[in-house]
């Protein structure tokens, strides 16, 4: 068996190759396979939006491609483009000239993707979507890839030039399929300071937020307490457009029902048998009264 060139694309088309790998990949990794699949795809998104100008990779897709060791495969891509609060409608418009020529030219340079849905903008310009979507060589149906890209506020602190990998091995060398993606990502912290932000006011609770704060706080031995990033938390809670804090027991119950239908699926077995919301929620609660507290 041939072993690709990771820095091109060409060995898609050989779609019993990349059968196997996907299959290969998830004897090794746990995953399942359509998720395999479907982070390879997303890397191939990332290396062709890498280079957008003024593009930063953030979400949990960031923290498992970037800041840790694959603990999940997400099924969309989150950016931002960072703007001041009082940006204009036109002035963010404006921002997002490279960024549509990007999304527009990516049938053409992804010939295995297709639009599902043109980059359009929402919430005044504050935020653009786009979907892309491929026929699975596992299932023969087509899936799609959400990209989210928001422009509704400024970064605070300085984005990484870092590496964004992929699972995805060769079935006959297990050496990775695709070469790392070199592109701006969201730091480690604002990342924790964006799931803090999400975990507490999201208006439809997400149990992938609270997820990732526990992962960060028990594998990467990270303190949610901290107050640098407890002072970053708040700054982002202070942006306009957000809801209020919401601890009630009507939205832990709610993430109790998320579980096993929203979680398990996207988890490795062992990281799923890791997770405690409980645990999680008392680092949420924490974070909460600190935030609330004077400074």
């Amino acid at each position: 068996m041939k072993t690709p060139d990771t820095e091109s694309t060409g060995w898609l088309r050989d779609r019993d190759l990349l059968r196997a790998a996907v299959a290969f990949t998830a004897t090794q990794t746990g995953f399942a396979v359509l998720l395999i699949e479907k982070d390879s795809i997303c890397t191939l998104l990332l290396k062709h939006l890498a280079s957008v100008e003024g593009l930063v990779f953030k979400g949990g897709t960031c923290l498992a491609k970037v800041h840790t060791s694959f603990y999940g495969l997400s099924e969309d891509l989150d950016f931002v483009i960072p703007m001041p609060t009082g940006a204009t409608r036109r002035q963010r418009s404006a921002r997002t000239t490279d960024l549509k020529r990007a999304v527009a030219e990516l049938p053409a340079k992804l010939p295995m993707l297709r639009l599902v849905e043109r980059l359009r903008g929402a919430n005044d310009s504050r935020q653009y979507l786009a979907a892309a979507g491929y026929v699975s060589v596992v299932s023969g149906l087509e899936e799609t890839i959400t990209l989210e890209i928001g422009l509704r506020e400024p970064l605070l602190e300085v984005p990484l030039s870092a590496d964004a990998a992929t699972v995805l091995r060769h079935p006959a060398t297990n050496a990775p399929l695709i070469a790392p993606v070199r592109l701006a990502c969201m730091s480690l912290r604002e990342s924790l300071a964006e799931k803090a932000r999400a975990a507490l006011t999201r208006r439809d609770p997400a149990i992938r937020d609270f997820f990732d704060v526990d992962y960060a706080a028990r594998v990467l031995g990270r303190d949610l307490g901290e107050p640098a990033l407890i002072e970053l938390t708040r700054a982002k809670l202070a942006v306009p457009g957000n809801g209020p804090i919401d601890l009630s027991a009507e939205r832990f119950a709610d993430l109790r029902s998320q579980v096993a239908a929203r979680l398990r699926p996207v988890l490795r077995p062992t990281d799923f048998a890791a997770f405690d919301l409980d645990r999680a929620l008392t680092i949420v609660s924490t974070m909460a009264a600190k935030i609330g507290s004077p400074r």
